[in-house]
Parts: structure tokens; C-alpha cells; sequence
């Protein structure tokens, strides 16, 4: 049996539990979408572009998580998003996860590293392009990923549950 699914599968839950014990609370974090609207300075149809496109992202994502849509379906609206407004950088996020979801890890590379085009400090596309890499068996690149998420995660559940999966990698 391969260990790389069977450890990605583990970090993936770690990691789950993780961001699912970290505090949320309205003025204290920022979701993707506002971050990547405070990343850089837009004029106010850009804002409104990038303030639309989040909400179909949203009501796309929600949908499918319910079951109310096909995946194929909230997809194409994702997709568009992105073909739309390719510096949106939730939809590019937001394809990254449903391609490492869906095993499409060369998709999710590459929305990743749109995503990281956007904004270098994103630690959560850093975390997340590090484990489609690993998947593929660049493990080598995937522990640099993960040196870049410690850089700029701060939630500490979060950053030793990435240095115990740092430890679990063989480099190749």
C-alpha cells in the first residue's frame, strides 16, 4: 500500500480539526474573499465585479455542500468567476480545493499558484498546493509549501499540525 494518499488523507483531517477549533469571530478574521479585496487597491466597478463574483462562489459552494446542485454545476459558476475575473483570487482558491478534492491535483496546482500569484502570503494556498504536490510524490516541493504556510500561518493548532505532517515526509 502507498503511504503518500493514506498520509494525505490524515493530514487532511488533522488539519479539518484544526480550523475547526480555531476561533472565529467576525472582526477577528478575514474570510479569503475580503482579504483578497484588501489585497490590492481596486477601482469600485472592480470591487463590485470581485463582490459579485464571491457571492455566486459562495451560493455555488453552499449548493454543492447541500446537495441541492450537481459538482459539475457549481463548477461552471466557479468557473466562470474565474474566467470573468481571473485576479478573483476565491474562485481560484475555491477550484484549488475542488480539484484536490476530486484528485485533480495538477488543476489544483495551478489554481494555487494563481492564488499565490495574488497574494504570496496566502498560507492556506501555500498548505494546500503543498499537499496536491505531494500527492503527485514531489515531496521535496511539498515540504518547502509547507515551510512557506508556517511563514505565514499564525494559528499555533495549525501550524504544529503542519510541522507533525513536515515530519511525516520522506524527502525524495
Amino acid at each position: 500500500m502507498k503511504t503518500g494518499p493514506a498520509i494525505l488523507t490524515l493530514a487532511g483531517i488533522v488539519l479539518i480539526a484544526a480550523f475547526m477549533l480555531m476561533p472565529s469571530s467576525p472582526e477577528g478574521t478575514a474570510s479569503v474573499a475580503e482579504e483578497a479585496d484588501h489585497a490590492h487597491e481596486t477601482t469600485q466597478s472592480e470591487s463590485d465585479a470581485l463582490s459579485v463574483g464571491d457571492s455566486i462562489i459562495k451560493d455555488a459552494i453552499s449548493k454543492l455542500e447541500s446537495g441541492e446542485v450537481a459538482p459539475m454545476i457549481a463548477i461552471r459558476s466557479i468557473l466562470n468567476v474565474a474566467e470573468q475575473n481571473p485576479e478573483n483570487s476565491y474562485a481560484q482558491f475555491a477550484l484549488g480545493e475542488l480539484g484536490l478534492q476530486s484528485g485533480q491535483f495538477d488543476k489544483a496546482i495551478a489554481r494555487f499558484e494563481n492564488v499565490l500569484k495574488l497574494d504570496s502570503q496566502n498560507g492556506e494556498a501555500h498548505l494546500l498546493l503543498a499537499r496536491a504536490r505531494l500527492a503527485l510524490g514531489d515531496s521535496t516541493a511539498a515540504i518547502d509549501g509547507l515551510k512557506k504556510a508556517l511563514e505565514t500561518l499564525s494559528n499555533k493548532e495549525t501550524r504544529k499540525a503542519i510541522e507533525t505532517e513536515m515530519a511525516s515526509i520522506n524527502p525524495n
